[in-house]
């Protein structure tokens, strides 16, 4: 039952594990290929992080492999569409728009998957976007994509949309940086609004040894000013964790 489907999203673990079930939950509707491209995070700015976007696929590794050599995923048409627009349109619809020429959908379809579903998760989970491509299979004409997305449109859409919100609430890969014990200390007081002179009393140090340590926090985090290292430091997960902080302040106090 569809039911189950949208259980299996709900309490799988990993995004490995979503992206399992997704796929054989839409193999089960009909569609044997699908692929997903997401970017989350889109408010945070790219000069101090850039999440990396999630994409995974069954298309066959040969029409992936071609498609990454000659760039033809790169602003795709298809990835237009699922930035300006809602919902989902076929992907012989989009091509005959006025202008449109996608380099990536002429490739599968000399891989014998010209017939497509594309469905924009724009919207659907805050600073996000989103694309998932339903393919019937191989050799599939344009009525058999028609008459699937007919009995199954529905269920996929909002799978789709589970899958990516799912996807957004897993804590991804981020970049790997580490700070000292101390320059975490400083940045988390930075963080709630301490002055360089009231972070130094509350250390027990100078006001120079906590210029000193932001300085070397905001040359391992890679930017330019403080408020861009409290920032990435807090995306990245590497302040200090509050109940630590409140204790810390306890004893001070």
């Amino acid at each position: 039952m569809f039911s189950h489907a949208v259980e299996r999203l709900l309490v799988v673990e990993t995004a490995s594990e979503i992206r399992d079930v997704f796929l054989q939950e839409i193999a089960q509707l009909g569609f044997d290929h699908a692929l997903y491209a997401a970017q989350f995070m889109l408010s945070v700015p790219s000069s101090v992080l850039r999440d990396r976007p999630i994409v995974f696929t069954n298309l066959p590794f040969k029409l992936m492999a071609e498609a990454q050599m000659l760039g033809a995923l790169d602003d795709d048409p298809w990835i237009q569409w699922a930035l300006n627009n809602d919902g989902d349109i076929a992907a012989d619809d989009l091509l005959a728009l006025p202008g449109v020429v996608s380099p990536s959908l002429d490739l599968a379809a000399r891989h014998g998957l010209g017939q497509c579903r594309i469905n924009s998760l724009r919207d659907k989970v805050l600073d996000s976007v989103g694309v998932v491509l339903v393919f019937p299979g191989q050799g599939m004409d344009a009525d058999v994509l028609a008459q699937r997305w007919r009995q199954s449109g529905r269920e996929v859409r909002v799978l789709a949309w589970v899958m990516h919100m799912r996807i957004a609430t897993m804590n991804r890969s981020l970049p790997v940086t580490t700070l000292t014990p101390r320059q975490r200390e400083v940045l988390t007081w930075r963080s709630a609004g301490k002055t360089v002179a009231e972070v130094a009393t509350i250390l027990g140090i100078t006001p120079a040894t906590v210029e000193k340590h932001t300085r070397l926090a905001r040359e391992a985090l890679g930017v330019a000013t403080t408020a861009q290292a409290v920032l990435k430091a807090h995306v990245c997960r590497l302040l200090v964790p509050p109940d630590a902080m409140r204790s810390r302040s306890l004893r001070l106090s």
